[in-house]
């Protein structure tokens, strides 16, 4: 029986939605909203280090801002409580309901053409459903954990 704590992070294709920059609980969102807290009122500040430090680095800074803010604002909840907001024609949360699998490797028809990935993201789900075959799902759980989601 796979545990309730590894279906919530592992979604259905295989990749790891815990991890995900647009997870509501992830750690790119928690740490983001740590980051701009710690920064406060840096706006003023990294106006005043370009000509002080002689810095043009700090003439990023809005951008850099603007992203924090944007990874901040993550709603995600997970593949299996919602369409991916990443991958609108992702066909796999609608085929693993469909079939009662947790898993695409699961099925019977498995490897197939129902994702609705590009070629790039395909190759990776199929490695990530053969790793968890390999190596068991527990296992690949843990090493996803412990490793960057954008590897």
């Amino acid at each position: 029986m796979t545990s309730e704590r590894i279906l919530e992070a592992i979604a259905p294709c295989g990749l790891n939605c815990a991890k995900c920059f647009a997870h509501v609980d992830g750690p790119i969102r928690k740490h983001s909203l740590k980051l701009l807290e710690a920064l406060g009122n840096f706006d003023a500040y990294a106006q005043r280090y370009v000509t002080l430090l002689d810095e043009p680095v700090f003439r990023n800074y809005p951008a850099f801002k603007q992203m924090l803010e944007y990874f901040a604002a993550a709603n995600c909840g997970g593949c299996r409580h919602e369409q991916c907001k990443l991958f609108a024609e992702c066909g796999v949360r609608r085929c693993h309901q469909e079939k009662g699998v947790d898993f695409c490797h699961e099925c019977a028809e498995f490897p197939c053409a129902n994702t609705n990935f590009d070629e790039r993201l395909y190759g990776i789900w199929l490695a990530v459903n053969q790793k968890i075959q390999q190596t068991g799902l527990e296992a690949f759980h843990e090493k996803s954990m412990a490793r960057p989601r954008y590897v």
